[in-house]
C-alpha cells in the first residue's frame, strides 16, 4: 500500500523527490512515516532522487570601468543645467512585461529635462535620453 504510493508519487515528480521530500509528500496522502522508514522502501523498490546540479559559486570579476566620484553626494547645483542625473525606472505591466523609464533630472530645481521608455533597459536608451535632452537644452 504505502510502497504504491511512494512509487506513485515519485513517478508524479519525475523522480525528483528523495526520501526527505518524499516524507512531505506522503503526509497529505493519509501515510505518515518518518524519513528512515521512506528510504527503507525507496532502497528496497530502487527509486533513487535526481541529483541537481548546484548553482556556482560566485566569483568576483574584475570592473570594466570605475568612475571618479564627483558629487561627492552633494545633490545639489547653484546653477540651472550644471549638474543633469539619470535614473532607470522599472514599470512592471500587467501583461506581464517590463519596461524602463529613463528619465535626465536638472539637480538645481529638480526640473525633468527628458524622459524615455523602451524595452529593454540598455546603453542606447541613455543616449538617446541625453540625446533628447541636448536637443531641449
Amino acid at each position: 500500500m504505502v510502497e504504491r504510493k511512494i512509487v506513485e508519487v515519485y513517478h508524479e515528480r519525475q523522480g525528483v523527490p528523495g526520501y526527505r521530500m518524499m516524507r512531505h509528500l506522503l503526509i497529505p496522502l493519509g501515510h505518515k512515516r518518518s524519513s528512515t522508514t521512506n528510504y527503507k522502501y525507496m532502497r528496497e523498490l530502487g527509486l533513487r532522487s535526481i541529483v541537481r546540479k548546484r548553482k556556482p559559486k560566485y566569483r568576483k570579476g574584475k570592473t570594466n570601468q570605475v568612475f571618479a566620484n564627483r558629487l561627492n553626494q552633494q545633490f545639489s547645483a547653484k546653477e540651472k543645467n550644471k549638474i543633469w542625473c539619470t535614473d532607470f525606472t522599472y514599470l512592471f505591466l500587467k501583461d506581464g512585461t517590463t519596461r524602463y523609464n529613463c528619465t535626465i533630472i536638472d539637480l538645481f530645481d529638480r526640473s525633468v529635462i527628458a524622459s524615455l521608455n523602451g524595452a529593454h533597459m540598455t546603453a542606447d536608451l541613455a543616449i538617446d535620453t541625453l540625446k533628447i535632452a541636448l536637443e531641449r537644452h
